[in-house]
């Protein structure tokens, strides 16, 4: 299997969280998801900055909904191409997901 579709259209559209989904603490303390986009494929990385596992921070400037419930954030595929049919030239397929933040003392 191709490590990237880089043939699938852009479209904004929600989809179910990676299979491979994970969360880690970087060395700094930081929270970092890392996965495997359901559409196009690209391994991504999110590293919230302004996330400490176990903690809920405002103001972080990925998508977020109102829809999104206590430590719940969305996250966008960030594959470092443009997609066909992406006028705008963002960098990700268009395919968002939402993550929970772990619990607190979670690894």
């Amino acid at each position: 299997m191709p490590d990237h579709d880089d043939t699938v259209a852009y479209r904004e559209q929600q989809v179910a969280p990676p299979g491979d989904l994970r969360s880690h603490t970087d060395g700094a303390g930081f929270l970092v998801f890392t996965g495997t986009c359901p559409v196009c494929h690209a391994r991504n990385s999110f590293s919230l900055v302004d996330v400490v596992p176990g903690t809920v921070s405002k103001g972080l400037p990925w998508r977020r909904s109102q829809d999104d419930g206590p430590g719940e954030w969305t996250m966008d595929c960030r594959c470092p191409i443009t997609h066909p049919s992406n006028v705008d030239e963002f960098s990700g397929c268009g395919a968002w997901w939402t993550v929970r933040l772990p619990p607190q003392g979670a690894p």
